[in-house]
């Protein structure tokens, strides 16, 4: 008897789990919808409008293959373009490089999967400057999912409360956040060349003259 409860509990607990990794997605209510968007509105405000901030995090790349790196990213943006130094080269990257919110820039190794330069300061950011689209939206475990007209898989995933708490990006690559007051708190990304996980150290304003240390 005690055999037979304990493959019962086990399989139980089974198909909790697949449940758990993989929840269902169900359409959007018109309403959720337009609160979700006027969430990412105003964060989208706050992180993209004209700012200067320097911030540190803590950093560990876990890679697929080969062993994980420990070190420290700071970041310096002045609305216009991120240059960022890490303290050991994270991800195969160079120690140091640029970001143009227009373009590529120094941005293929920094993360685990090769984002763009646009996916790169949208997770460093934690959001995207891409406004999303209602059209399809979903909720699934409890956030509202709200894709990019840019496609590829990308989206937003709005929490209530919460605000913006995660990022779908291309290749299979999420990004979890934990929303603070200027940046994530906390960003990891997951994808299929591994993880990578940062944890605000310092934030603050960038004053104008204040060179960003070289490379």
């Amino acid at each position: 008897m005690r055999r037979r409860a304990a493959v019962a509990a086990a399989a139980f607990l089974t198909a909790v789990s697949c449940r758990t990794v993989a929840p269902v997605a169900v359409p959007a209510d018109p309403a959720v919808v337009a609160e979700a968007f006027s969430t990412v509105l105003a964060a989208r405000d706050e992180a993209w409008g004209a700012r200067r901030f320097k911030a540190l995090f803590r950093g560990e790349i876990s890679p697929r293959v080969g062993i994980a790196v420990r070190g420290y990213l700071a970041l310096f943006w002045d609305g216009e373009t991120l240059k960022w130094r890490a303290s050991v080269p994270l991800a195969g990257s160079p120690r140091s490089g640029t970001i143009p919110k227009t373009g590529e820039g120094d941005s293929g190794d920094l993360f685990p999967g090769r984002l763009s330069g646009p996916d790169v300061l949208a997770t460093l950011l934690g959001i995207p400057e891409e406004l999303p689209s209602g059209d399809g939206a979903l909720v699934r475990g409890g956030r509202v999912e709200l894709k990019l007209p840019s496609g590829n898989g990308r989206a937003v995933l709005v929490s209530s409360p919460g605000g913006v708490t995660g990022l779908s990006l291309p290749g299979g690559v999420r990004v979890e956040l934990s929303p603070g007051a200027g940046v994530p708190r906390r960003i990891e990304v997951r994808g299929p060349e591994g993880r990578a996980t940062l944890t605000l150290e310092s934030y603050g304003s960038w004053p104008e003259g204040e060179e960003a240390p070289k490379g």
